[in-house]
Order: C-alpha cells, then structure tokens, then sequence
C-alpha cells in the first residue's frame, strides 16, 4: 500500500533559526526570556500531545532519565540501572535524595502510579500508545481493558527500586524514559486535586530543576529554579519565562528592545539575520503533513486522497513558502533522522514515496469527481501561526489549480481548539506537525496504526510495523 493514500506529507527536517542574547541578559537579571508561538496547552502528561507544553513540563519534572547534548541518555531520577540478558527486564536503582516539592520523596510507586494512569483506559490519553511503542508486558490488553491496570509490566520491588517487563527489547528504552510521558506522579497528591490537577502552579508537585511560578494562559509562563532539586545545575539560570507571541515581526521587535532574549525567525527573518551575533540554526526533525478524516464521507474517496497528494509542490512549500531551511518531504521518516547499523540512511533504503504532478493530481480528481457525483469542497483545518497559515493558502492555491473544479476553504482555530477539533474528528483535512519522541522510524509509523483517531485502520500495514520489532 502507498503512503499517498493514506496521508500527504509536506516537510520534513525543519530548520528553527533564531536568534538569542546571552543568558541573564534580559532586564529581569539572572533570568532568560524565549518566545514560543505556539501557545501551552496543558501541564497534564498524560494529556499533553503538543510540543509547548512537553517542553514546560520536562522544565520541572524529572523521568527516571535525561538526555545529555547530544540526545544520549544519561541518569537522572534512576541513577542506576540493570538489563537483563534477555533484554527484557529492567531495574531501575533510585536517587534516595529525589523529592517532591512538598519534601515528600520520589518512589517507585510513583512510576508504577503514573504509567498505569497512562494506560488506564478512563484516562484516554492519546499518548499511550507509547507503552507499546517500548513493549510494556500486558500494555495493549491493560489499554483496552481487558487486564487490571495490576497486571501492568512495571512494578515496585520496595520504595527506591524499579522493575520494567518488556515483551519484546527496545533499543531506545532509556533515551524514551526522558520523556515526560514516563515521568512520575504523585498518587497522594493527585487523588486530593484530581478535578483541579495541572491546571494552576498550584495544583502540580514538582520534581525537576525548576518550578512553575506564574501562568497566564495566552500570554506567558514563568519557572523558578527548584531549589530543592537534587541534581541542581550550578549554571542554570535563576528564572525562565516562555512568551507567548505569534506575530514574528512583534517579537522580533522585543527581541531587539531587550525584552526577549531567544526568539524564532520566519522567512525573510532568516537571510536578513543570518550574519548577526546570536543567529543559530537547529534541526528539529518536525515533519509537517496533511492528516485525513477516514470518518468522513467525501474524505474515504481514495480517488480524492490521491488528487491531494499528486497536487502539491512540497519544494515551493519549504523554498519559497516558509524559507527557513526546511526540506521538501520524501515520505512520512525524515532524511537523516534514522539510520541502519550500517550506516544507510532509512529515507535512502524505503526510497522517495511521493510526488507533484498536477496533471495526475487533475486526472485523479476527475475520477473523484465522478464517483461522487459532483464538484468537491474540502475544509482545511489549521492552527492560527503566520507559518501554518501561509503553508495552508500555498496548499489551497495549489489544489485549486491542479484540479479542475475542486474548492479547498480554509478554517483557522488556535493550537488548543485545532488539536480538539482533530481529536474528535471534527474536520475534513488538517494541517498538522509531528516532532519524534526518539530516534527511530517506528516514531513516525505509530502516528497510522490501527489506534489512531483519525479512523484509517490496515491490519496488513499493522502487521509490518510490528514485524519490524522482531
């Protein structure tokens, strides 16, 4: 089966450049201020599938690892760890001196609590797949209720010791385990502020090396070094505030007032900054795609899906569109993101899976077109950011001029209610972004298992996926 059917990736490897003042130089002193355009959604681990707020929440919890600067794990509430000869068993050896911000100790129970609140099925969180993604023993029968959240493959040997059962190895256990996903909860704490838990700095407890100390939905949100933290930073800055700004022109504005001290460039920013002090470029490895509603009618026209894909020029999108360095896609795994113990690049070995035709694009169109009876009017769903929003009128201009009669009206809702609307299917085609929770091509191919909410569903492509794990 062809990726085009099932979904339409744009971009991938994008290219964030921005500029940044040196730590502590913002007019709060021993403080950095960094603008994020995309605004926080929710400090809940288990709920969260954005990267604002992933990005918050690894700022004051801890997992059982961290990953060093070169996206190596590295201990961290875990500050030892045993594999069996298997691969199948890991214990998990506690840093005693890890605390909870009200004093109260980091145990084993707290993982054990957090993960089974991940699986259980009342939680419904969108991210546990990634219990299966690490091949947690009893993850899928737990997930779908069909075993006791108990019968979970993690247990506590006593306070300060860990056991993880795996079915299967997984090479990137423990670069996983830095992921705020896997990170513990407090269960005291959460029972007595479950209908208020993670929704002020307030109702959280912490445990990472800073503490969230103001949060002002739509504007910005600060965090205070913990000073009960056990694996303190000498070099850490004393106060960190995320500034909600979409409007690049506007922050770049700050950025040169004093008020920000890293912010994100656009377009045209790029080459007109490029030379100054503080100018850095970082590949995130985000891909951009379109996401397709499989419970809507006119969407489930292969014919249809297959028009959309032929009829858009991936390279105008990233060379002339968003001009930040991005890559044109060449199938839903990035280049250089993932690579064979030989060395192969994976991208080079699954081959260039998409292509821009218009005259295809028209000729599939047609098709539709007569399968269904009409001219076809499809609504793009996207979030409100100038990038989104240029990428999407780039895609409607080239649809409507691939194919013949096609109408493609555009819907702009914040990041919050777009990821709703997908959530609940209520949309036809989105634009959406998918950063990778680890180095691994399975991080990309989850997004389309049998579990996903957008309602495809191909046990044969099921079957693949999980063939590879063995």
């Amino acid at each position: 089966m062809k990726w085009k059917q099932v979904f339409c990736a744009l971009l991938s490897g994008l290219l964030v450049a921005g500029c940044s003042a040196p730590a502590g130089t913002s007019e709060e002193g021993d403080a950095v201020v960094v603008q994020i355009d995309a605004d926080l959604n929710t400090m809940d681990r288990h709920i969260a599938t954005d990267a604002s707020s992933f990005i918050m929440q690894s700022m004051c919890f801890s997992g059982l690892t961290s990953l060093d600067d070169n996206g190596q794990p590295i201990a961290e509430i875990a500050k030892s760890w045993d594999v069996s000869e298997d691969g199948l068993v890991y214990t998990f050896h506690l840093d005693e001196n890890a605390k909870w911000s009200d004093g109260t100790p980091v145990t084993a129970n707290d993982f054990v609590y957090a993960w089974q609140r991940l699986a259980d099925p009342e939680t419904a969180s969108e991210y546990a797949f990634i219990l299966d993604t690490i091949h947690l023993k009893n993850a899928g029968s737990v997930k779908a209720g069909e075993m006791d959240l108990a019968e979970l493959g993690v247990r506590a040997v006593d306070e300060y010791t860990l056991e993880v059962q795996l079915e299967l190895p997984c090479e990137f256990l423990l670069g996983l385990l830095a992921f705020p996903s896997f990170f513990p909860l407090n269960q005291a704490f959460y029972e007595a502020h479950e209908s208020t838990y993670a929704q002020s700095p307030e109702d959280m407890l912490y445990c990472g090396p800073y503490v969230m100390n103001d949060w002002e939905q739509g504007s910005e949100y600060t965090f205070v070094k913990n000073e009960d933290y056990f694996n303190t930073d000498e070099e850490a800055v004393d106060t960190v505030t995320f500034k909600f700004i979409q409007d690049t022109q506007s922050a770049l504005l700050a950025y040169q007032q004093g008020d920000i001290d890293v912010v994100n460039l656009q377009s045209e920013q790029v080459d007109q900054y490029r030379d100054d002090d503080g100018f850095n470029e970082r590949l995130t490895g985000y891909l951009w795609y379109l996401y397709v509603n499989f419970h809507d009618e006119t969407m489930q026209n292969k014919n249809l899906r297959a028009a959309i894909a032929y009829g858009i020029d991936r390279e105008t999108i990233a060379k002339e569109v968003l001009k930040d360095g991005s890559a044109a896609a060449e199938g839903i795994v990035p280049r250089d993101f993932a690579f064979s113990k030989e060395g192969k690049d994976f991208r080079d070995e699954a081959g260039v899976l998409i292509e821009y035709d218009p005259e295809v694009a028209n000729e599939y169109y047609q098709k539709a077109k007569s399968e269904l009876g009409h001219d076809i009017t499809i609504e793009l769903l996207f979030e409100d950011s100038e990038a989104s929003k240029a990428v999407a009128e780039n895609i409607q201009a080239e649809l409507q001029d691939a194919c013949t009669g096609l109408k493609v009206e555009l819907n702009a809702k914040p990041k919050k209610t777009r990821l709703e609307l997908m959530r609940t299917q209520g949309y036809q085609l989105g634009l959406t972004m998918w950063g990778p929770d680890y180095a691994d091509p399975e991080t990309f191919m989850d997004l389309f298992d049998i579990e996903n909410n957008a309602g495809y569903g191909n046990p044969d492509y099921d079957a693949l996926v999980k063939s590879a794990d063995y």
